[in-house]
């Protein structure tokens, strides 16, 4: 145990004592300087039943559960001694039993506790310090995938220092988070224990912001022992208004990350550097400036960008806005680099029309010169970001082509929704696996991450997710192009009408090297309506949008429809209605694929006290190239307020096929809690 612990422990120890002799013998000696605080309570019970049926070809399997739990808390708070401003006091506690049956696994009996402490010294004085402890324990029904319980226990100490020149906190606390969860008779534990040190300093002057943060953390993985890692982060912001009518504005940003783990993590470490500044030249007329400098070192290798641009914008008349500017990029990668160079050109133009409608174009383009020049056949590429796209998780495709597929590493760094059918996951990074979270695909020279979806307690990508992908790829030895970007864009917006049109075109001609295979010269044009309505009770909207999109590596059709409707049919009554649907028809390589969702949900709100939903959704996924998958869920749900009894009991239903696997459930739900 670290020194730092032990201290705490021992010092909340020393709190706990004197704070429970303090609520607990409220007499003479005490009845003029203390003032016991508010007191609150509640009594909670829970009974839940599930029935499971899962299919996998001819075999079927059924499981039932039955849940009740039992909870009483206590708490107060605002309880001090003499003055508020000197100790402030905040504490309670929980107790609970819970009882589980499953059919496969037998009866569970197990006990739920826990606490929570604040204790706040000298709240406003130039130095202070907040002292907290608290532990909670419950059991996390998750949709198709079983049971999770959770335990988190924290403690630790905050400290003020309000009167410096930065005022400043600084955070010393431990986590204890633990999961075990139970899914179609598996068992995952999950436990981690986190020392963390946290610094905040935030001042504000009259024309100028500094925020300063960093932190450690120190995640020990008592399960996985090669996930253990520590990492050193710190962000830093200043920003300035300044000039004769503070009229120039600079913003400067750095963070600096680095870690160090086991096999399952990996050392990292990065630093960005992002320097903007804009000046207001006249009301018209305004220019930006902007530098980017990002560092990555991985275990395969490191990468270093430098950007620089420099825009000039006007406007005239609020109708035309043109911006002209000039770029460079300089990438010092493993084995070589590239350099690119360009400028930008790009005119705006709105223009209000009679009857309260709006026209729009929008013209322009860019032109780059890039200059490669690797000494190896191979380069490398660290943690390239990509976050999958929502409601569903596509294909996704890394930036640079000839991937070598054996290099791919790939980690999830940031966690999206949790989707039914999965168990809570751990704190990210999360090392993910081939074939189990995702598979590769190969159109033409550009590979593909195919995210899998989560299922039970496989992490899987799914949509909001982000990843980082290590990778390296077969570099050109010396290859020199030009690329011409442009683009244009048509609208027409009467408000219950909106007709659009767009073009982007990307044309590379090489001008040196004998490396052409990595030019890729691409096209698309999307046209679309979209036909609204907004209305005192009615609001709904209707959109339809084909595209056609060509290039070396791809060609595709792809059209797309989304619709909404908000119709309130009373005043306490309201029913919305929303869907999506995407087809997608590839001729290179051959294959389709089409993505439908549609949710329904009618709402009851009576007098403040009565609250009932019903809700339905429907999705679907279908690729010639993958699995087959369709979920439906539908549940309804009351919330029930009698003074100060809680009723809250619901209905729900779960349906999920991949292949030719089926889940389904139906669960039943009543929670009542009386509060005192």
């Amino acid at each position: 145990m670290t020194p730092w612990r032990s201290s705490l422990r021992a010092g909340l120890s020393v709190i706990w004592l004197p704070t429970i002799l303090l609520l607990l013998s409220a007499g003479d000696a005490y009845a003029q300087g203390l003032q016991v605080g508010t007191w609150r309570g509640a009594l909670e019970g829970v009974a839940e039943f599930a029935r499971q049926k899962t299919k996998n070809g001819s075999a079927q399997e059924t499981i039932d559960s039955r849940y009740t739990e039992e909870r009483v808390s206590l708490e107060n708070s605002g309880t001090y001694y003499y003055d508020p401003r000197i100790f402030l006091l905040s504490i309670g506690g929980t107790f609970g039993l819970s009882q589980e049956y499953l059919t496969d696994q037998g009866s569970r009996d197990g006990q739920l506790w826990g606490y929570d402490l604040l204790a706040q010294f000298l709240s406003d004085a130039p130095l202070g310090l907040d002292v907290f402890a608290n532990r909670n324990q419950y059991s996390l029904t998750r949709q198709l995938s079983g049971r999770t319980d959770v335990t988190n226990q924290k403690e630790g100490a905050t400290l003020y220092a309000r009167r410096l020149y930065i005022p400043s906190r600084i955070t010393f606390r431990q986590e204890h988070p633990v999961q075990e969860s139970r899914t179609s008779g598996v068992v995952s534990r999950r436990d981690n224990v986190l020392n963390i040190v946290n610094y905040e300093g935030m001042r504000g002057w009259d024309d100028s912001e500094l925020d300063v943060e960093y932190e450690y953390v120190d995640d020990s993985d008592q399960v996985f022992s090669d996930q253990s890692y520590r990492t050193h982060e710190g962000n830093l912001f200043y920003s300035l208004d300044f000039g004769p009518e503070l009229n120039r504005r600079w913003d400067s940003y750095a963070h600096y990350l680095t870690r160090t783990g086991g096999s399952g993590v990996g050392d990292l470490t990065t630093g960005t550097l992002n320097e903007l500044l804009r000046i207001d030249h006249t009301e018209a007329l305004r220019s930006d400036y902007r530098y980017l400098f990002i560092n990555t070192d991985a275990p395969g290798g490191s990468a270093t960008s430098h950007t620089g641009e420099a825009t000039l914008q006007h406007k005239l008349y609020d109708s035309l806005t043109t911006t002209v500017g000039t770029e460079a990029i300089v990438q010092d990668l493993p084995g070589g680099g590239r350099d690119i160079y360009g400028g930008i050109l790009k005119f705006s133009y709105v223009k209000l029309l009679p009857s309260d409608g709006r026209f729009g174009a929008d013209v322009g383009g860019r032109f780059r010169y890039e200059d490669d020049q690797f000494s190896e056949v191979e380069s490398f590429v660290p943690q390239e970001n990509h976050t999958a796209s929502t409601p569903f998780a596509l294909p996704i495709a890394l930036d640079n082509p000839f991937v070598v597929a054996s290099s791919i590493t790939v980690t999830k760094i940031a966690l999206g929704p949790l989707p039914l059918g999965c168990a809570p996951q751990s704190r990210p990074p999360i090392p993910l696996v081939l074939g189990q979270d995702y598979t590769l695909r190969t159109v033409g020279n550009i590979t593909q991450i195919v995210p899998l979806p989560c299922a039970g307690l496989t992490a899987g990508i799914d949509p909001g997710d982000t990843i980082a992908v290590d990778y390296s790829f077969l570099a050109p030895s010396s290859l020199t192009f030009t690329s011409t970007i442009w683009h244009a864009a048509l609208f027409l917006d009467y408000r219950w009408i909106r007709p659009y049109y767009t073009h982007e075109q990307i044309d590379e001609n090489l001008v040196s090297g004998q490396d052409g295979q990595f030019l890729d010269n691409q096209r698309s044009d999307t046209v679309g309506v979209e036909v609204r309505y907004d209305g005192p009770r009615l609001r709904t909207s209707l959109l339809g949008e084909g595209q056609r999109y060509l290039s070396t590596q791809q060609d595709y059709n792809n059209f797309r429809s989304a619709q909404f409707l908000d119709y309130l049919i009373l005043p306490q009554l309201t029913l919305s209605l929303n869907a999506d649907e995407t087809y997608f028809d590839f001729s290179k390589p051959k294959h389709t694929s089409q993505y439908y969702r549609g949710a329904a949900l009618l709402s009851y709100v009576f007098a403040d006290n009565l609250n009932v939903n019903a809700s339905a959704e429907y999705r679907q996924t279908d690729d010639s190239r993958l699995q087959s998958e369709r979920r439906t869920d539908a549940a309804l749900r009351v919330r029930w307020f009698i003074q100060q009894l809680e009723v809250s009991p619901s209905l729900e239903y779960y349906d999920v096929r991949r292949g030719n696997s089926q889940t389904s459930e139906i669960r039943t739900i009543l929670r009542v809690i009386r509060r005192f």
